[in-house]
């Protein structure tokens, strides 16, 4: 373990450093000395002593150098990290920034030691089985989007004996040479129990591999994911749906974005039982019909299904296939009818229909999270959803004046009890006018955890928090702790969180909001409205992958 330097060593350190700058400076007086004498000489032989010992003393310069600057190093912040420590920075910065591990190596020995022992690092390998057009990728490439690139069996072996006994996280890529079947052999038969992740690329899969894949009766009994990329054919895909429905019993995600995989699926005997996570990814051959009714069958007990840019709702006439689903997260998606078995729902983009729902016509009893990124708040005036808990609503482009007729068509005393209202939390962009904001936030009592974001600091005369922090009349506050308990707030009374997100704002500004902030908690302190101080963020970035965002909200 690494340890930093004592208050004695420290001395001794800068000692040395000191006396190593000295003998640096005194060889480059000689040099350049030297350097003057030789211009001046005339005979070779005298050309050429010179020539040698301003060679000897440029390396030993070097050296110098090299020594003075290890043991500056030596007392670095991050070389007193401990190795435990540096080995999770070090695998944290590799899956954040597809950097390769044989970049980190060469830093220091100390470095070089941890990352050796950190089967992590060489744990998502990218492995290049006969690709003619990437004969240059080297095995130790400093960049790694898809994994540590592996191409011959040295920088494969190096690959799986590093990473010890952890899980794989691999990419396979196949070309059109002829096979290497020994790379198979190491990938698969050696360490196929190890694959965790799998993404496959393979647009022309040779006769060749599938025989090879099938005579080493490949198994992957711990595989957890698996991904098909655009550019699959249909003999990997049936291939591959072959050995996992056989030998992966821990199956649990497949990701799709080729529209060859659904046809795949049709023919294939079997069912996947395991499988709860599905995403689909632009057109994967989504239709209506017996064949996709059947293809869908074999996915019985999906729970989460992720959907980008389908042209295709799979959820018309509310097919019985889906009926273990949960939870639902769509980008681009024509909402042509979702299942009532939802549970919990992420929307963006909605695609823009003929002809639009009537107000309160989508019923999904059993929706307790919503969220909708989409330009206009449009969508959700749609929607009937009794059981809703949270709610994000955000992403919106429009202008006030559009702002303020999208709001007051979704909550008004017309739509109470039918309009989708939160009773715990929040999310929500705000492009309407104070007014209007004000008289939605009558319609939602209940409401315990408000997040707010904005485009800038509020105005200090905001109405919005200055009707949040509106303080109990004389008389009640006369009456003591009991009275106060009593009194609720006017606006949120259930209110016990607020948080105000904003992506910029000065500091000065930010200033008069804290005292805004605090003025509200201050109003509502020992009231029946309490709650816990108010939180404002500036510079903070609001989008959030929907994937995340979904499986946060599901899981909780």
């Amino acid at each position: 373990m690494a340890h930093r330097l004592s208050r004695n060593e420290l001395a001794n350190t800068r000692q040395t450093i000191k006396q190593y700058y000295d003998q640096a400076q005194e060889l480059s007086t000689k040099i350049n000395n030297l350097k003057e004498l030789r211009s001046q000489a005339t005979e070779g032989h005298v050309i050429a002593d010179f020539d040698q010992t301003i060679t000897e003393l440029l390396a030993e310069h070097g050296t110098v150098r090299h020594l003075c600057a290890e043991i500056e190093s030596k007392n670095s912040p991050m070389h007193a990290l401990p190795s435990e420590l540096l080995s999770l920075v070090m695998e944290a910065h590799v899956r954040a920034n597809h950097h390769s591990p044989w970049a980190l190596i060469a830093v220091s020995r100390h470095w070089r030691a941890v990352c050796m022992s950190t089967p992590q690092l060489w744990s998502k390998i990218h492995v290049q089985i006969s690709v003619p057009w990437k004969t240059d990728a080297r095995s130790f490439s400093p960049n790694f989007p898809h994994g540590l690139v592996c191409d011959n069996q040295t920088g494969l072996g190096v690959a799986i004996a590093r990473s010890a006994a952890v899980p794989l996280e691999v990419t396979l890529e196949l070309g059109h040479d002829p096979l290497n079947t020994q790379l198979l052999d190491i990938l698969c038969g050696q360490a196929g129990y190890r694959w965790q992740h799998a993404h496959i690329i393979a647009p022309h899969t040779p006769l060749s591999f599938i025989g090879a894949w099938k005579k080493l009766e490949v198994s992957l009994p711990n595989l957890h994911t698996i991904g098909f990329s655009q550019s699959c054919d249909q003999p990997m895909i049936r291939l591959l749906l072959s050995t996992i429905h056989t030998t992966s019993p821990n199956l649990h995600t497949i990701r799709v974005d080729t529209g060859l995989f659904f046809s795949c699926l049709h023919d294939f005997q079997g069912q996947f039982k395991s499988v709860k996570y599905l995403a689909l990814q632009g057109q994967v051959a989504l239709s209506e019909g017996a064949a996709t009714r059947a293809a869908w069958g074999k996915l019985p007990r999906v729970e989460i299904l992720v959907l980008r840019n389908q042209d295709f709702s799979p959820f018309s006439n509310a097919p019985p296939f889906l009926e273990a689903l949960r939870a639902l997260s769509a980008i681009g998606l024509r909402l042509d009818g979702l299942p009532n078995c939802l549970t919990h729902v992420y929307l963006a983009s909605v695609h823009p229909l003929d002809t639009e729902f009537e107000p309160n016509s989508i019923h999904l009893a059993g929706v307790t999270h919503l969220t909708l990124i989409n330009p206009t708040y449009a969508p959700l005036r749609w929607f009937s959803l009794p059981l809703l808990e949270y709610l994000e609503l955000r992403g919106s482009t429009m202008g006030k004046a559009d702002a303020n007729d999208e709001i007051e068509l979704i909550w008004n005393p017309e739509t109470f009890g039918k309009a989708p209202s939160p009773s715990r939390v929040f999310h929500f962009e705000p492009r309407a006018n104070d007014a209007y904001i004000l008289a939605a936030f009558r319609f939602l009592d209940g409401l315990e955890n408000l997040y707010l974001y904005l485009d800038s600091l509020p105005p200090h005369d905001s109405k919005v928090l200055a009707s949040l922090a509106v303080v109990p009349k004389r008389k009640i506050v006369a009456g003591g702790p009991p009275a106060l308990k009593k009194w609720r707030s006017p606006t949120c009374p259930g209110l016990q969180k607020l948080v105000l997100i904003c992506k910029s704002g000065l500091q000065r500004d930010a200033g008069l909001v804290a005292e805004m902030l605090d003025k509200i908690y201050r109003a509502r302190l020992g009231t029946g409205s309490e709650l816990g101080r108010p939180t404002l963020l500036t510079g903070i970035k609001t989008c959030v992958d929907n994937k995340a965002a979904l499986l946060l909200q599901y899981n909780h």
